[in-house]
């Protein structure tokens, strides 16, 4: 294992790239979404945006960004016994005991856990996008769960 400090062995993941994308696109729709609300003309100027449609167009450039910063909280914190992982949707608890396996091969855009009951647990907070980072993450994933069977 060429992580030996604790601190870096037991450091959060987290996507890289795709977090940056998912930051600037959930500024930029609200940003563009509300402009375009402020600036779309008004009835009384010849166009067809009343106030209640300026609202909805701002409400949906926030409900946007509020998804895509769902997207930027994607994470998975490993401690002794087990490991957090908060994906887009789901969020879940993993014990290093109910780890099987740890995948991350051909096409796949991220790890996943395989669970004694040959369940899988995606770990998004390792993206293949993020390149040879994403690798050294897996590989320290794969680390952690042969560390805890050698306890």
């Amino acid at each position: 294992m060429t992580t030996t400090s604790p601190e870096a062995l037991y450091a959060p993941f987290r996507p890289r790239r795709g977090r940056a994308v998912a930051m600037t696109m959930a500024i930029l729709s609200v940003l563009i979404f509300t402009g375009f609300a402020v600036l779309a003309p008004t009835p009384e100027e010849g166009g067809s945006f009343a106030a209640g449609d300026r609202v909805m167009m701002i409400l949906l450039g926030l409900l946007i960004a509020g998804f895509l910063w769902r997207y930027v909280g994607i994470k998975a914190v490993p401690d002794e016994r087990g490991i957090d992982i908060r994906n887009l949707i789901l969020s879940r608890r993993v014990e290093w005991a109910e780890v099987e396996a740890v995948r991350f091969h051909g096409g796949a855009a991220w790890p996943v856990l395989v669970l004694r009951d040959d369940e899988e647990v995606a770990v998004m907070a390792v993206q293949k996008a993020d390149g040879g980072t994403a690798r050294n993450d897996a590989t320290r994933l794969a680390n952690l769960v042969a560390l805890s069977r050698s306890e």
